[in-house]
């Protein structure tokens, strides 16, 4: 069953915000973490704000604040959180990284190129800032200037996955399927792979042409009827 926080508790929760000083960033955070615990996200969500409120140069302060603001898919407030995070500790991966993503949820593609770019710039050998700004880029369908963000993030890290994927991707909405099939082939057919690296790789297939594969690698997808639907997807992918 849900626990709910009484009203005298939360009451108390709501002054304890409004009181919060320096020295009391510590116990918000933990009175967030209890509210999470017992089911009320608002609750976690007023100990962070007043926590930031009282505390406008604390960075881990902003920081919290906006986690849970994104946890919420409220993006702007969450973009706007985060830049204050940046603006209190410039040298945090996790809030640069947290504006880009952020405003790329909500829409700002523009404005999260901007932050993975300043990402970047403060942090020069984290990859997951050049995949960030890939993405970003992606969304604003300049392709080869994504794919060279995504080719940098894995030079810093030939381990990174998700930019790994990401310029498979990039490659496959730009044409270039068969580019992206060799990247993605071994890792999509792999016993582990990932309904998502199935899906890209299937992605892959249809953009280089080879409509019968792209059929069977979504096959395992379909369900019971896979094979008239895989025959069907098949026969759409085929064109008039």
């Amino acid at each position: 069953m849900r626990k709910t926080l009484t009203p005298v508790i939360l009451s108390a929760l709501l002054a304890a915000c409004g009181a919060a000083g320096t020295g009391d960033t510590d116990q918000q955070a933990r009175i967030a973490q209890a509210a999470i615990a017992t089911g009320n996200p608002s609750a976690a969500l007023a100990a962070t704000a007043g926590a930031a409120a009282a505390n406008p140069r604390d960075g881990a302060a902003q920081l919290r604040h906006a986690e849970m603001l994104a946890a919420g898919a409220r993006w702007d407030q969450a973009a706007a959180a985060y830049e204050r995070a940046v603006q209190a500790d410039g040298t945090s991966r996790t809030a640069r990284l947290g504006l880009g993503r952020a405003r790329l949820r909500g829409g700002d593609a523009a404005g999260a190129e901007a932050a993975f770019r300043e990402a970047i710039a403060a942090l020069p050998r984290d990859p997951g800032a050049q995949s960030g700004l890939g993405v970003a880029l992606d969304h604003q369908g300049r392709h080869p200037e994504a794919q060279a963000a995504y080719r940098a993030a894995l030079e810093l890290d030939p381990t990174h996955e998700g930019a790994r994927t990401n310029l498979a991707l990039s490659l496959t909405l730009s044409g270039q399927g068969a580019e992206a099939v060799r990247m993605l082939e071994t890792v999509a057919r792999a016993p582990q792979a990932t309904p998502r690296q199935r899906h890209n790789l299937a992605l892959a297939y249809a953009a280089a042409g080879d409509a019968p594969r792209a059929a069977e690698m979504m096959a395992p997808e379909l369900g019971d009827n896979s094979r008239e639907a895989a025959a069907a997807w098949r026969l759409a992918l085929a064109g008039p």
